[in-house]
């Protein structure tokens, strides 16, 4: 990049909407005014937090992330009080069972989870189980999570066949947790004093539901605003195949070695186009509590904001299957 951007600017971005600060947002533009979905399967007495993140792919470990950490635990403890013994065990693993590694973006129908549903839950332990997604993440993670659950309604699945899964004991490691259903995957393993929160999956179909709903909007838009501000040198650099990929890359595989650098480096890009590289990243990292974001905006500056390169696949038009890739030293 032409200069480094410290993390003074990335607030500065925030203030136009690309990163909400390191202290509070506020919500995503939506359809809706509220905060949590409509319907019966949620919560309407838990409170959201105010907090922003931006996550990595390595564990952080810090005084901060220490409190974060005790606070899952507490709020995991709360959740396994509230389930009768058959659902304890239901949702309960040992930390080095097989079952930590499986996940999956697809529909239950596809892709047999284990863990305890929603629909398999009282109310209040409902409650426990979304206060426990709720500080786990942040706000905007929150809200995007449950913008993602609500267009199961869209299509027709079950917005409660989304299941949450305790591995081990809370507070004594390792151990951890994990949220997942129809492209929604979350998950949290605290080991060794860090805390990690990979890999996570984010998805949205349709794009846009009958309400005008758009749960990953900024994802797809300020990706495609900046392959089509690409000059000729540039798309020739960027876009790497014409036609869109016929797969998802590295599937849902536990282990996955590191991709090979494809498209085009951010150093040779203009400001606009790095602040639209700045976005995306931040659109998909934003969703974590703010001692994971401090440290991984911090881990990515230092391997050089300037190495991060972007890659598209497929036609530019929208409303046309496509692929893009951001990576760079740290992820």
């Amino acid at each position: 990049m032409t200069k480094k951007i410290s993390r003074r600017d990335a607030l500065k971005v925030g203030a136009l909407g690309m990163f909400g600060g390191l202290a509070a947002c506020s919500p995503v533009a939506r359809a809706t005014e509220s905060l949590l979905p409509t319907y019966s399967p949620f919560p309407t007495s838990t409170a959201v937090p105010a907090a922003t993140s931006l996550p990595g792919t390595t564990p952080t470990a810090g005084p901060v992330t220490s409190t974060l950490m005790n606070d899952i635990a507490s709020q995991a403890t709360r959740y396994l009080e509230s389930l009768d013994e058959s659902q304890r065990t239901k949702t309960s693993y040992a930390f080095n069972d097989p079952e930590l590694t499986r996940w999956h973006w697809t529909t239950p129908g596809n892709y047999p989870r284990n863990g305890l549903p929603l629909r398999e839950m009282q109310p209040a332990q409902r409650d426990a189980a979304f206060a426990l997604l709720q500080t786990s993440l942040s706000t905007y993670g929150l809200q995007k999570s449950l913008d993602i659950i609500s267009l199961q309604n869209d299509l027709g699945n079950d917005p409660e066949l989304y299941y949450v899964t305790v591995f081990g004991t809370p507070g004594v490691e390792p151990w951890g947790w994990r949220w997942e259903g129809h492209h929604l995957s979350r998950r949290f393993n605290i080991l060794n004093g860090k805390l990690s929160v990979t890999p996570f999956f984010l998805g949205a179909w349709p794009t846009v539901n009958n309400a005008g709903l758009k749960a990953m909007e900024r994802e797809e838009w300020a990706a495609r605003e900046l392959v089509t501000s690409l000059d000729d040198n540039q798309r020739a650099v960027g876009i790497f195949q014409q036609d869109t990929l016929g797969r998802h890359v590295t599937q849902n595989e536990a282990y996955v070695a590191p991709l090979d650098a494809v498209g085009i480096a951010a150093s040779n890009l203009n400001p606009d186009q790095q602040t639209l590289i700045l976005e995306v990243i931040h659109k998909y990292l934003d969703t974590l509590p703010d001692s994971i974001a401090i440290s991984h905006l911090d881990r990515l500056q230092a391997a050089g904001l300037e190495n991060v390169t972007f890659a598209w696949a497929g036609p530019l038009e929208a409303q046309r299957p496509h692929y893009y890739r951001l990576q760079g030293p740290t992820f």
